[in-house]
Order: C-alpha cells, then sequence, then structure tokens
C-alpha cells in the first residue's frame, strides 16, 4: 500500500519504518523542521532496546509539500492538532482514501468527520510505543498492538491485513469506542503522573502509593463513562497497566506527554483527563483527582517552556 503517516514524531517513526520493512511505500509528514531535515540528510536512527543503532531512509515532508494520493492516511497528530493537519493535507485526500487514526485522547473521530466521509475513517487504539531522542532519532521497546474499527461501512480488512504484513498485531473489533476509553483511562494515569511524578513508566511503578493514585483516576472516569454508555472496565486497564510496568513490555518508556513537556510543547491533556473533568462538569459528576491533574500538567507546561525559552534566545512562548 502507499501509505502517509501524518505525525512523524516518535510512534509515527516507529509504525513507518515497520510498515516499509514489510514493502510498503510510506512517507512521513511532520511540522517540525530539524526532525525531517536530520532524517532526509541522515535517515531515521533507531535504537530497539541494547541492540545497536539502525539507519532506515523514510522521506519525510510537511503537510504543506506533500503531494500525490495514498491509499492510507495514519493520523498521529496530537488531537489539538488535528483540524490544521487535515486542512493542511486536504490535497492528498482523494475519496478512496482511507484515514485511521491512532492519536491519543478523545475526540478525534468528530474532527475527522468535519473533513471526509464517515466510510473513510478508520479509529484505533496502539499499544506501541516509542520515545523521540532527538531530531531524526527514536529509541524503541518492547512490542505493541493495534484495536481498529471502520467508523462507516467500509471494509478494515484490508487495513488490517497490511499493517499485520508488519507485524503490527492489528485486530479489528466492534467495540472501538470501549477500546479507545479503556486507552484513555491508562494514558489519563500514566501520562500526567509520569510528567508529575518524573518518572517512566517502571519508575511510577516503584511508587508505593502510584496504583492508588491510579485507581482514584480511574473511579472518575467509569462514573464519567456510565453517563456517556461507556463501560470502564478498572479491572482491565488495572491489569494492563501492571503489565505496561515491566521493562520487557514498556517499562523502560517515557511517555508520549512527557515528552511533549521535555520538548516545550503543549500536551493532550484537555483531551484526556481534562476531557474527563469537563464531561463530569456536564454531567454533575465529581471529578477533583482528574481537574487537579489538568491543572498541574498546564502548570507544568508553563514552567517547563519559560525555562526553554531562557535557554533558546528562538524559542516561542
Amino acid at each position: 500500500m502507499k501509505i502517509a503517516i501524518a505525525g512523524f514524531g516518535a510512534l509515527g517513526s516507529r509504525l513507518g519504518v515497520k510498515l516499509q520493512k514489510a514493502g510498503h511505500e510510506v512517507t512521513g509528514i511532520d511540522g517540525w523542521p530539524a526532525h525531517i531535515a536530520a532524517i532526509n540528510t541522515n535517515g531515521l536512527t533507531v535504537v530497539h532496546d541494547d541492540l545497536p543503532p539502525k539507519k532506515y531512509f523514510v522521506p519525510v515532508v510537511t503537510p504543506k509539500e506533500v503531494t500525490g494520493e495514498f491509499d492510507l492516511i495514519i493520523l498521529l497528530t496530537k488531537t489539538p492538532q488535528l483540524d490544521r493537519m487535515l486542512t493542511d493535507i486536504a490535497p492528498i485526500i482523494t475519496k478512496k482514501t482511507q484515514l485511521l487514526v491512532l492519536s491519543n485522547g478523545l475526540g478525534n473521530i468528530e474532527v475527522i468527520e468535519k473533513h471526509v466521509a464517515r466510510n473513510q475513517i478508520l479509529a484505533g487504539v496502539t499499544l506501541w510505543t516509542s520515545t523521540l531522542v532527538k531530531p531524526g532519532e527514536i529509541h524503541t521497546t518492547g512490542s505493541g498492538s493495534i484495536k481498529l474499527q471502520a467508523i462507516g461501512n467500509a471494509d478494515a480488512a484490508p487495513v488490517a491485513a497490511a499493517l499485520n504484513e508488519a507485524g503490527l498485531n492489528v485486530e479489528i473489533t466492534q467495540d472501538v469506542l470501549t477500546a479507545i476509553w479503556h486507552k484513555a483511562g491508562i494514558n489519563s494515569v500514566l501520562n500526567p503522573l509520569s510528567v508529575l511524578l518524573n518518572a517512566n513508566i517502571a519508575e511510577f511503578g516503584t511508587a508505593g502509593n502510584g496504583m492508588d493514585l491510579a485507581l482514584q483516576i480511574l473511579d472518575e472516569i467509569q462514573k464519567v463513562g456510565a453517563t456517556q454508555g461507556v463501560k470502564v472496565d478498572i479491572t482491565g486497564i488495572m491489569n494492563d497497566l501492571t503489565n505496561l510496568l515491566k521493562p520487557e513490555n514498556a517499562g523502560n518508556h517515557y511517555p508520549s506527554m512527557y515528552q511533549d513537556i521535555q520538548n516545550g510543547k503543549r500536551t493532550e491533556i484537555d483531551f484526556l483527563n481534562g476531557f474527563f473533568a469537563k464531561i463530569g462538569r456536564q454531567e454533575h459528576i465529581d471529578t477533583p483527582f482528574n481537574a487537579l491533574i489538568t491543572a498541574l500538567v498546564h502548570a507544568k507546561e508553563d514552567i517547563e517552556r519559560v525555562k526553554l525559552a531562557k535557554k533558546q534566545e528562538t524559542f516561542e512562548i
């Protein structure tokens, strides 16, 4: 297949390499000039676990530079930037193009529906991880999986087969919304707490009260979910969290929100804990933990961006 990956950061780069190795024609789309230049000049460096670094050459362009037609566009853009990304790449989206959104957070499907017909949309969740160490270099660990579903009446099987050729462990589900909320629950624990505790996933697991904090967050999410007709399986999420703590899975990984904070970027907190707090207010459900975490992460964003601005005169707050 001819595949574009919109949001060619840490995870986009990992998926892009795996898809290219499986024989698919892959183009990365990203908005970070330094990352684009590094990959196009010297290739993408991938360090997996303790193995020696490997170089891969995947073409990467900006959203306004990309041309051609694609069978599949994988969307990994952060939710706050998704509408802008879809607007910029509109010329490459035909009526035959399928769009698979794997971005974290909630509200992505509604954004995509403003740009394409429902029968072009595939929604999914992924447990693959990756860390962007510097422009043009990612570190990966463990394995992962993807669950996806066609939102309209499109056939998801060809896309699932193509991704499975690349070893991405794809499963087609008929209840992707539950899976998305499940993943959002995981991310609403690991992402903000990694930021606030300055820890990777395994280090978070060493906190004596870490799982107690997780349960407080998830209990609120479960109550909010019930008002939306979504059953949130706290036991299932806690089991997944326990598995992710292991170094052979994702324990050595720093979640994407942690990476965003370190790079001076705005996070997706409003589409994770902030989303649940917002729905809670609308439905008169108390969500003090999610509301506090949202406020603290926003404060952390501001502090780290000011620090970075002092170090880099060209950095814009």
